[in-house]
């Protein structure tokens, strides 16, 4: 157990800011927590992010799968814009981030397949 716990505290560590921030909002969505999403985002983008959006994509997120992480899949980090593949039990989505100069999330996308069913 330690071993696993050393490793796993370690790989964060090295872990770039961008692609822990995407991480962090991405878990915070599929957990449908408002407050952590919007930990994340810069005060603009946190006054656009309404309970029921965030809900409803949680409900998408959740049909997929469980969330399995973030690989980076490009970069144009002059500009802070970042995107990433975040790993479901059913699908692959790309999530794109661009971060403010705090490193706080200024724009937030994540493409969900129109065809995603949700259980209610």
């Amino acid at each position: 157990g330690a071993l696993v716990l050393t490793l796993a505290v370690c790989g964060c560590a090295g872990t770039p800011p961008a692609q822990r921030a995407a991480d962090a909002a991405t878990k915070a969505v599929y957990d449908d927590d408002l407050n952590a999403i919007q930990s994340s985002f810069d005060p603009a983008l946190r006054a656009r992010v309404t309970l029921a959006s965030a809900a409803a994509l949680s409900q998408k997120l959740r049909a997929l799968g469980t969330y399995r992480g973030l690989s980076a899949t490009g970069a144009e980090s002059a500009i802070g814009r970042y995107d990433f593949t975040a790993t479901f039990g059913s699908a692959p989505l790309a999530v794109h981030v661009r971060l403010d100069g705090d490193g706080r999330i200024a724009a937030y996308r994540i493409d969900v397949p129109q065809n995603v069913s949700v259980r209610n």
